[in-house]
């Protein structure tokens, strides 16, 4: 009996051992798959879709895809959880930014969250919390 509790108990230990060695996901390490279309476009121009974080909102981006022309307008990221805004437009001069007039955008662009206001957009008018992978998270530029 005592071989048999020696036994178990070695075993166990080797057990608790190998699920110390083995790394672990944090939730600092852990993304999530952020995904969906950009609905109309002209499919004439590039199309950029662009991810945001409070601290560089609207002047510099966390992470940028480029969409060719004529290209399926589907994207993906994959994304901490956190608080984000996600945006898009259509580049129809090519020249890379989003052009600005007195009114608001020269070129079309969208909000996956919309945006109504007659004012530069604030984060968190427009801004999600990604806590799970979220699909369908479609941009309709305007």
């Amino acid at each position: 009996m005592r071989q048999i509790h020696e036994h178990s108990l070695a075993c166990a230990a080797a057990l608790l051992f190998a699920l110390l060695a083995v790394p672990t996901a944090t939730a600092q390490d852990a993304t999530f798959k952020l995904s969906g279309r950009v609905l109309g476009a002209s499919g004439k121009s590039t199309v950029y879709v662009t991810l945001w974080n409070v601290d560089g909102f609207l002047k510099t981006p966390i992470k940028q895809i480029r969409i060719a022309p004529d290209a399926d307008t589907q994207f993906e990221f994959q994304v901490p959880p956190g608080r984000w805004v996600l945006s898009a437009f259509e580049d129809r001069n090519a020249n890379g930014i989003l052009d600005m007039g007195v009114f608001g955008p020269k070129e079309p662009s969208g909000f996956w969250h919309s945006f109504n206001g007659w004012h530069k957009p604030r984060f968190d008018e427009v801004a999600f919390s990604l806590a799970a992978d979220t699909q369908n998270a479609d941009i309709t530029l305007k």
